[in-house]
């Protein structure tokens, strides 16, 4: 098995974030990104960036042997500021490095998400989110690792629970956390759920 190691992320570390969450959007919602892959690391490392401190604090990555971001993940306390996805001057960069019609798709997916965000006010448990592991290295025990350090943060403020969101068509990440001890505790349904992104959120009781 390879060895991988877990560490706080660092500013230097924003082209390797940008390229995993550009992945990510790929896996999870096809044609969500579209235009240039260097345009699309572009513009996830502009967001990264307008977020300032925000992006990186209680943010992890996973290195690879020879100290390549393979993973990345973050977890978001219920008093503390949250991540922007789609910070200020979001779409001014995507209409410079995407194109118009790219930025089209991105802006009505953008609306569509605020249909279906989960609110987390829970102060009692931290919301994990931005989890990804490179396709080419999954199922090593990249994710594992990092998901467990991952709580390991959690339970260091004292909190009982962690939570997830996930989509419902990502049946492969549900299985996975079913296996690390996750449960389903709520789902978008009804209209919410037809006009944004059907998704459910699970809870893992930390001992």
């Amino acid at each position: 098995m390879p060895a991988f190691t877990v560490r706080p992320a660092t500013s230097a570390d924003i082209p390797a974030l940008a390229r995993l969450i550009v992945e990510l959007y790929h896996a999870e919602l096809p044609g969500l990104l579209s235009g240039s892959q260097r345009g699309q690391e572009q513009l996830l490392a502009y967001t990264l960036r307008a977020n300032g401190e925000v992006a990186l604090n209680n943010r992890l990555v996973v290195c690879d042997e020879q100290q390549h971001v393979v993973g990345t993940g973050m977890v978001q306390f219920p008093t503390e500021p949250a991540y922007e996805r789609a910070p200020q001057g979001t779409i001014a960069v995507a209409l410079r490095e995407l194109g118009v019609v790219p930025t089209l798709k991105l802006a009505m997916a953008v609306v569509r998400t605020l249909f279906g965000m989960y609110r987390h006010t829970n102060l009692h448990s931290a919301l994990i989110h931005s989890v990804v592991v490179s396709a080419a290295v999954r199922g090593n025990g990249a994710g594992q690792q990092l998901m467990s350090a991952l709580e390991a943060q959690i339970q260091a403020r004292g909190l009982e629970r962690s939570r997830l969101q996930v989509l419902q068509h990502n049946t492969a990440a549900q299985r996975f956390y079913r296996r690390l001890g996750y449960r389903e505790i709520w789902c978008l349904d009804g209209w919410y759920a037809r006009l944004g992104w059907p998704s459910l959120v699970m809870e893992k009781e930390l001992s």
